[in-house]
């Protein structure tokens, strides 16, 4: 009988001592060991700030979570915000969100591109996951990073004017050229408009000639300050002469306060028709109806849409159409959204998604004056510098 117990006592100990050298040895690697993960042996595991996560596997492939995959990023780039851009043209994602990796002798992934936020902005880099021998997945460092914005002056097309944002003192944009060669009639000589903008108006106007609908009436395109102001003035007292009680406020429903009027930009244009000269009409008009079903494949958008009064400030004007280029353009056309919810949406995401009607794939990321992008060194993107407002620029990607 002794000699039983004195069998059994040593395979315990022998038991115990075999699973402590195992501990020692893992932990001299640097695992966070469990009792459980010791007995995991071959499972795919990550390693998180709150333990062991063992993976799902199929025969073929390694299930990660979107969110695990995220929390990793976060842990090993030391961010509290993470975007990631995963490429899911080379890798299936699986109805419950996993990335399904396979499973192969290479022992890496190259998932896409992640990018973080923080107080001095954008960084981004490659999202690269390797495999260790023990089988725990785990981000590779990152390569060191270069700065992009520097010195870059961003596109002004996209800006938000209204009463809330107002143009900066002095403003004056030095690239108007005086309205030539458009298939429209000029209502008056000298008429002019940001050069970026009327090239992208002939463009449309010839589009929509070749489509038969020729008879559009160009009637208002730049003005400078002086004659904003006259204008406004105008409305002033005539509303103040009809009685009105908020003479101003009135005004400001039709004409914009000098300082707040796309107008002055030289990428906002009125646009009537032969058939249809008054605004209060134009709605009823072959061209408009091309234009609310157009325009947004050249960069314009109809700036004060019927539906959005309440947030434009600015009532209904079917002939006011103002040039933010593509993809905004686009973008402002599958939301719906006007140009002030638009900026109020990117500012509240601080990255979106957008996948245009022709299949092309871009990045809208806000960032803040005076911040960078910093873009793990070898890692390349095609992208450009918007301004949205005094305070926030937007870097559109596209993929």
């Amino acid at each position: 009988m002794r000699n039983v117990k004195s069998k059994k006592f040593t395979l315990i100990a022998a038991a115990i001592i075999l699973v402590l050298s195992f501990t020692i040895v893992l932990a001299a690697q640097g695992k966070d060991i469990t009792w459980f993960s010791i007995f995991e042996g071959n499972s795919y595991k990550l390693q998180l700030e709150n333990g062991i996560k063992k993976l799902e596997k199929t025969d073929t492939a390694i299930l990660l979570g979107t969110e695990d995959l995220k929390a990793l990023l976060a842990e090993k780039n030391k961010a509290a915000e993470v975007y990631m851009d995963l490429n899911t043209d080379k890798y299936n994602v699986d109805e419950k969100g996993r990335i399904m990796l396979p499973i192969s002798e290479e022992k890496s992934y190259d998932l896409g591109k992640v990018f973080f936020m923080g107080s001095n902005g954008w960084t981004a880099r490659n999202i690269d996951i390797a495999i260790d021998d023990s089988k725990y997945l785990s981000a590779t460092n990152a390569k060191s990073y270069q700065s992009v914005l520097k010195d870059q002056a961003p596109d002004y097309h996209s800006r938000l004017v209204n009463q809330d944002n107002t143009l900066p003192d002095g403003y004056n944009n030095e690239n108007l050229v005086t309205i030539k060669g458009v298939q429209a009639i000029i209502s008056n000589k000298g008429m002019r408009l940001d050069k970026v903008t009327l090239e992208a108006l002939k463009i449309m106007l010839d589009k929509a000639a070749a489509d038969g609908v020729k008879g559009f009436v160009l009637n208002s395109t730049y003005r400078s300050y002086s004659e904003q102001k006259n204008l406004f003035d105008y409305r002033f007292n005539e509303r103040k002469a009809s009685g009105a009680a908020n003479p101003y406020e009135e005004a400001s429903k039709v004409v914009a306060y000098p300082g707040t009027s796309e107008h002055q930009t030289g990428m906002a244009l009125d646009i009537l028709s032969v058939e249809y000269p008054k605004g209060s009409v134009f709605s009823q008009s072959k061209e408009y109806a091309w234009l609310k079903e157009n325009c947004w494949d050249y960069g314009f958008i109809p700036r004060y849409p019927e539906e959005k009064t309440e947030k434009t400030k600015i009532s209904f004007e079917p002939w006011h159409y103002r040039y933010i280029g593509k993809p905004l353009s686009l973008y402002a056309k599958q939301t719906g959204l006007c140009l002030e919810e638009l900026v109020e949406s990117f500012q509240k995401n601080k990255l979106t998604s957008f996948k245009a009607s022709d299949g092309d794939v871009y990045l809208f990321m806000l960032i803040k004056k005076g911040q960078d992008f910093m873009l793990e060194d070898g890692l390349t993107m095609d992208y450009t510098l918007t301004e949205l407002t005094e305070e926030d620029n937007l870097i559109v990607i596209k993929k």
